[in-house]
């Protein structure tokens, strides 16, 4: 990582394209060469390509943290920057590395918009500008924050 490297961060719009490698639930026929045929699905790495060109697309970083590291102390390696990120389109969910020592490692990527959470009452109204109250009993009845459209901006 450079100096001048940005990290993401929680709302970034992120573009994943082919020759990215990722962090997935992919179907253990693609992750294992002794499960051809099975397709239940395994967290496993996987290069955006060929049969997996599917997990390409926008993305949405929903978390990020500084973690993964471990090991026996005379075999540690360090903890790195996570993403984790949802694709806009479907909700599928992928995460990788932008730091450390990790197979799923993109180091040089950057936003392509902002995500925007909006809060909106049950009848639809907008109340972004609003304080938010808790959904205590017989308290005011309010939607969680809605996880989409998302909106670059």
């Amino acid at each position: 990582m450079t100096d001048n490297q940005l990290l993401l961060q929680e709302g970034d719009i992120i573009e994943l394209v082919e020759g990215h490698v990722v962090y997935a639930n992919i179907p253990a026929h693609f992750a294992y060469s002794n499960k051809k045929g099975c397709y239940d699905l395994v967290n496993h790495e996987a290069r955006i390509s060929g049969e997996l060109a599917y997990l390409a697309g926008r993305y949405v970083v929903h978390n990020t943290a500084f973690t993964g590291g471990g090991g026996p102390a005379h075999d540690s390696f360090p903890n790195g920057h996570c993403v984790y990120c949802e694709r806009i389109t479907d909700g599928n969910k992928v995460r990788f590395y932008q730091s450390g020592c990790f197979t799923a490692m993109i180091k040089d990527i950057k936003p392509v918009g902002r995500a925007v959470r909006k809060w909106v009452d049950l009848s639809g109204a907008d109340l972004s500008d609003q304080q938010v109250e808790s959904r205590e009993v017989g308290g005011p009845k309010r939607a969680p924050p809605s996880m989409y459209p998302w909106r670059d901006g």
